[in-house]
């Protein structure tokens, strides 16, 4: 394979790429030779491919197994998201909120916050502190402990640095998407402040359009993680960015603490299909997804869920017709032309469409809390949309989250929102995900406390039939949420959900005195 790079073993310019990932590059065999001994290790199945009006993107290079690790990734850059809570810079911890008499702990030299003179002097600080410092009015430095845009500088400040810090990953910043025309155009505020403060606020010797290139950058290519205290962060990552989006993707991704991202396949996927991964949540309407993708990545999604009226057969977005009962509205021209009824023909504008069942989400908190409540509730929903819709969806999880009765009547409803939300979730990303081994064992914890309360009304002596299937289908779902979710980083915040599967699996066995111990 041939392409334009940096040689894997000395740095040098290369034509020759490896064989098998296509990722890494060499200027000679010989120094392939010679860097296969570190390359082994990170050969992943996937290479890169280019293809008319789609650019670049990942695609296995074998056939891949559920589950299997496709990448493991550290990033080039790290930083807090646009908008966040004073965070330090040298840790990232989120700073607890001060005294009201007191100030955050800063940097004595740039006075933006920090744990303390530690963290002040950390390496990933001191790049970016005398350029802060040349800040002298203070202008972008967080005030009070409230959620800021002002962290929006930090991470494409710390691209810039890759300039000096890092020379290769910048040369990886440079080569990708930033839409930079097109923002420019759209003028969008945080786009335009970043612009005037790296030219005129502060001595960050880059010219403009470098530095829009870097915001673009960032905002098109950046992916979320989570540090150790669940607080959200985002990096840029030099092979991860190549992944095209799906709503129904094919890849999962977990993280560590230190934000290094393993990507795993959640579905088997065939040599030569490409690498998917959705770059906004699965679970929003349609509306949301297309005006978040066109808004923020410039572009139509066109994936199979997509271009399918029906969202694969989920309805996803569609509310029921008011006219005559049996259809639903369809988005057949495209979800920003009016919606219309196949079976009757009546239309709705998309405007409206989008708005009711919005309306309807936004008004469900403190709606749930008692069964006759979220009775109501959902056989309401059921007359305006279809059961296994966005509003359904938002509805079965205020119920699970708000409802506080122990009943069997209500148990019996917690039992049968969690299977169909199970089932749900598998349409919408099939497969081995975080999502479905979460759900597994939320739901297995419910047939638990349900088989618990048969228990307490037979009696102990004289355990029900229900009570152990009640438990077997409890064991067979942490079963299998186990499976799933110890594909999770040690090191990863999520991890905790692993633990409390295995938890739960054991307090089962010790009720019924049976089964293996399971491990910690």
């Amino acid at each position: 394979m041939t392409g334009s790079g940096r040689c894997g073993q000395c740095g040098g310019c290369a034509s020759l790429r490896c064989g098998g990932c296509g990722l890494v590059h060499y200027c000679s065999k010989d120094h392939q030779k010679l860097h296969w001994s570190t390359h082994k290790e990170e050969c992943w199945p996937v290479r890169i491919v280019t293809q008319e009006g789609k650019g670049r993107y990942l695609v296995a290079s074998r056939d891949l197994k559920e589950g299997q690790l496709v990448m493991r990734e550290s990033p080039v850059a790290l930083g807090p998201t646009a908008e966040s809570f004073p965070m330090c810079l040298g840790c990232h911890a989120m700073l607890p909120a001060p005294a009201p008499d007191q100030d955050m702990p800063r940097c004595p030299i740039c006075s933006w916050p920090v744990c303390g003179p530690e963290c002040a002097a950390t390496d990933r600080h001191l790049a970016e502190c005398s350029v802060l410092a040349s800040d002298t009015k203070g202008i972008a430095q967080p005030t009070s402990y409230q959620q800021t845009p002002r962290y929006d500088i930090i991470m494409s400040l710390r691209c810039l640095l890759l300039q000096q810090t890092n020379p290769a990953a910048w040369e990886k910043v440079k080569g990708m998407e930033s839409h930079i025309e097109r923002r420019r155009e759209d003028a969008e505020p945080h786009h335009e402040a970043a612009a005037t403060y790296f030219t005129k606020k502060v001595s960050a010797n880059c010219d403009e359009e470098t530095i829009r290139h870097v915001h673009g950058t960032i905002i098109t290519n950046a992916i979320n993680t989570y540090g150790v205290q669940g607080q959200t962060m985002r990096g840029i990552y030099p092979t991860l960015y190549l992944m095209n989006h799906s709503c129904r993707p094919n890849v999962t991704l977990r993280s560590t603490v230190d934000s290094i991202l393993f990507v795993r396949t959640s579905i088997p996927i065939k040599k030569g299909e490409p690498i998917l991964f959705s770059y906004l949540p699965p679970s929003d309407p349609l509306w949301r997804r297309q005006q978040d993708l066109q808004n923020i990545y410039y572009f139509k999604c066109e994936c199979d869920r997509c271009r399918d009226h029906t969202e694969l057969g989920t309805y996803f977005s569609s509310p029921r017709c008011q006219k005559c009962y049996d259809g639903f509205l369809e988005p057949h021209d495209g979800p920003s032309v009016p919606w219309s009824c196949p079976e009757c023909g009546e239309v709705m504008e998309a405007a409206d469409v989008a708005r009711e069942a919005e309306n309807y989400v936004a008004g469900l908190k403190g709606r749930c809390t008692t069964l006759l409540q979220a009775t109501e509730v959902l056989n309401d929903i059921i007359n305006a949309f279809n059961v296994n819709h966005f509003v359904w969806m938002s509805a079965a999880q205020t119920v699970l989250r708000e409802m506080t009765e122990m009943t069997q009547e209500a148990m019996s409803l917690r039992q049968d929102l969690w299977r169909r939300l199970i089932n749900l979730f598998q349409r919408l990303e099939p497969g081995a995900t975080r999502r479905k081994g979460v759900s597994l064992y939320n739901g297995a914890v419910v047939e638990r406390q349900a088989a618990t309360l048969h228990l307490a009304k037979d009696g102990i002596n004289k355990p029900s039939l229900a009570f152990e299937e009640g438990l077997t289908r409890a064991v067979r779902m942490l079963d299998s949420a186990i499976q799933i979710l110890e594909l999770e980083p040690q090191e990863s915040t999520e991890i905790r959900w692993l633990y409390n599967a295995r938890r739960e699996k054991q307090e089962i066995y010790d009720m019924i005195g049976a089964g293996p111990k399971e491990p910690n």
